[in-house]
């Protein structure tokens, strides 16, 4: 007999602020490292390998063994899904990430949890208004969590060493700018403050000529986020890393790419849950009995990605077995493991916790209260990492999240009779 035979709801909403709390935390060892040029999916690999393992200790609870072919299907949402929410986590930044993500999944929860799914609420009309404001939330939260918020233009220092000589008069330089959006190069003007050594050779004009030095020095540059000029000295790149798609029709950088990951994952990874409605309706499976199937099925999916990464470095490489090995992302152990071992960790108990929450809250109550995942991550954000600057945008910050909570709290009370899923 199972320990959690028992629960009543309460046991779901004491298993969805635990889903908050680890969700809301399980990014900060994927943050921590982003210095480690580690592919996503590797760390994403490192998640599904906890959750696989961890996913059998349901048996102590008195959980039987079973398996749903659902569970493949979790896997397809997730690890493909989570795999880009590990990249916008590490590009665009946790509190971004976890906030983009949270509204579409909220939305997500909404459509199958009231309409699709039917499930038993006090009030529909109230219950959408919930949605609403948890949904406005979310979204102040996000965008106030964007780092160009509360900052003015800012200017970027770095070493340039010039090929043109500097001009006495004005010591100005002229440096070199390329446009991706024209093709061509165009010129702008800078003025570094003086130096102790331009001063020195202004001096000595009569033993040696200004025009005949090189000096390196340190040029102010206005960078502009949203700009697509990049700073290039004999054709290199020295200022923002753009990622060139569709064969140059589109330059994106990392950061709007980041976004774009959180997009995925909140669109397709937030459908996660779903399966877990079809494999209690057709074969009665409680939710903490569908742990293991949900992490058998993305562990499979997670080595069937694998075999076709391999694939396609087999053929890439010539049908060379050790180039197409040697050519797989790096796993990078020695720095990742314990952060990779750690995220897995805390993943797998808000999985655990927001399986629960579904299963006795029901998908548009019990998921949706688990995005407020938002709120601890952008706590991380702010206080951690500094993602968030300048006062007034982290007031706004923490306004949208008293709004998000407000939603929480009303939904929670417009849950009404059992859930559809047990």
């Amino acid at each position: 007999m199972s320990l959690l035979e028992g629960c009543t709801e309460t046991c779901g909403w004491f298993a969805a602020v635990l889903a908050v709390f680890a969700w809301g935390t399980f990014g900060v060892p994927i943050k921590s490292n982003v210095n480690v040029d580690v592919n996503f999916f590797v760390m994403q690999s490192y998640k599904t390998i906890v959750c696989f393992v961890t996913s059998w200790l349901v048996i102590l609870l008195g959980e039987p063994i079973r398996f749903s072919a659902w569970g493949i299907v979790s896997g397809l949402f997730w690890v493909p899904g989570a795999s880009c929410g590990i990249y916008a986590i590490r590009n665009a930044g946790i509190a971004v990430a976890v906030g983009t993500w949270s509204s579409i999944q909220v939305v997500v929860s909404c459509i199958f949890g009231i309409i699709i799914f039917q499930e038993k609420v006090k009030d529909k009309a109230q219950t959408m208004l919930a949605f609403f404001i948890l949904m406005m939330g979310l979204i102040g939260m996000s965008i106030y969590a964007d780092p160009s918020n509360g900052k003015s233009s800012s200017t970027e220092y770095l070493p340039i060493n010039l090929t043109e000589p500097l001009d006495p008069a004005t010591e100005k330089s002229t440096l070199t700018r390329s446009s991706s959006s024209t093709g061509k190069k165009r010129k702008s003007k800078t003025s570094p403050k003086k130096s102790t050594s331009n001063k020195v050779l202004a001096s000595k004009q009569d033993d040696l000529s200004v025009e005949s030095v090189t000096p390196t020095v340190v040029a102010p540059l206005e960078i502009d986020d949203t700009s697509e000029n990049v700073l290039e000295d004999d054709g290199k790149t020295l200022s923002k890393d753009r990622v060139i798609c569709f064969g140059g029709r589109l330059v994106l950088t990392k950061r709007q790419l980041g976004v774009l990951g959180a997009v995925v994952n909140g669109a397709w990874g937030g459908l996660n849950l779903i399966p877990l409605h079809y494999a209690q309706r057709d074969q009665g499976m409680s939710g903490a009995g569908y742990v293991i199937s949900y992490a058998s099925g993305s562990m499979l999916v997670c080595i069937l990605i694998w075999i076709g990464i391999f694939l396609y470095q087999y053929v890439k490489k010539g049908y060379s077995v050790t180039d197409a090995v040697d050519s797989l992302p790096k796993w990078h152990i020695n720095e990742l493991g314990v952060p990779g071992v750690l995220a897995g960790l805390l993943y797998s108990i808000g999985n655990f916790c927001s399986i629960l929450a579904v299963s006795y809250l029901g998908q548009g109550v019990g998921f949706s209260f688990c995005q407020g995942q938002l709120l601890i991550s952008g706590l991380w954000g702010v206080f951690y990492f500094q993602e968030i600057q300048g006062r007034e945008t982290i007031m706004k910050w923490f306004v949208s999240a008293a709004v998000a909570v407000t939603g929480i709290v009303y939904l929670s009370y417009q849950k009404g009779g059992a859930a559809v899923h047990r």
